[in-house]
């Protein structure tokens, strides 16, 4: 987890008023770092889930743990505030259907924070300066974790874009206009992970980190990291009317 920029979003939303420190999250593929930065900023209740393995979790107390997976959270449709990730749904088999089901058990909006489909990103790929696939998370987990669905198969890192996080959301709940928030972080490998295998990369990494810092505070979008934000709509399109089955189209 890249601390810094993280703790920025948070302070971001908490500023905004969107986000209080008494809201319900349910935290998605979570863990100690999510508890450490929940404790730091004071929220007070929240479900860390994940789908370790393990069936000792003390240490994220005081927050409850349970083993579920993104795409079938098992809550109740709007039973917490807020829902969050962490560079996690890289790791589900349909990025796309996380997202959704986040939302749908989220009653204010959801934040995801993951790799974003920038420019440099996709030249790093190229270059085989980035991975396409995480075999050095794996590796770190000695072989038997940290890929898709947490299991010993290095999963795709699928990065985002603004406009795909926009349609998974408006296609989850198209019955009013959403509101969206964007902001853009650089993580650069060799600062967050420290895995082994990185070699000649992590070199090149550490000589073009300065640059890539002094590029990306010019033009933020070419950064490699975005923080997604949407919450729920605040009204209706005016072809939906509330009946007493529900929403029904109303022919204009």
């Amino acid at each position: 987890m890249h601390v810094e920029f993280v703790s920025s979003v948070f302070d971001d939303l908490l500023a905004r008023g969107w986000l209080r420190t008494d809201h319900r999250l349910v935290a998605v593929a979570a863990g100690g770092n999510e508890r450490d930065l929940f404790v730091r900023l004071g929220f007070t209740d929240a479900l860390l889930t994940n789908l370790d393995a393990g069936e000792a979790h003390d240490h994220l107390a005081p927050f409850e743990w349970q083993r579920r997976s993104a795409d079938h959270l098992g809550l109740p449709d709007r039973s917490v505030d807020w829902a969050v990730v962490i560079d996690g749904l890289h790791h589900c088999r349909s990025p796309h259907a996380a997202l959704a089901e986040m939302y749908r058990v989220a009653r204010v909006g959801v934040l995801a924070i993951e790799a974003r489909d920038s420019l440099l990103t996709r030249l790093g790929v190229r270059l085989r300066l980035v991975s396409e696939y995480e075999t050095e998370a794996v590796r770190d987990h000695g072989g038997g974790s940290g890929g898709l669905d947490n299991g010993p198969v290095p999963n795709h890192v699928y990065r985002w874009t603004e406009s795909e996080f926009r349609k998974t959301i408006r296609s989850a709940d198209p019955t009013g206009p959403h509101v969206f928030r964007f902001l853009y972080g650089l993580n650069l490998p060799y600062e967050v992970a420290g895995w082994a295998g990185w070699g000649g990369r992590d070199a090149a990494m550490r000589l073009t980190g300065p640059a890539l810092r002094a590029l990306t505070r010019i033009f933020p979008r070419l950064r490699n990291t975005i923080a997604m934000v949407a919450l729920r709509p605040a009204q209706r399109w005016p072809w939906l009317d509330e009946g007493a089955d529900g929403l029904t189209f109303v022919d204009p």
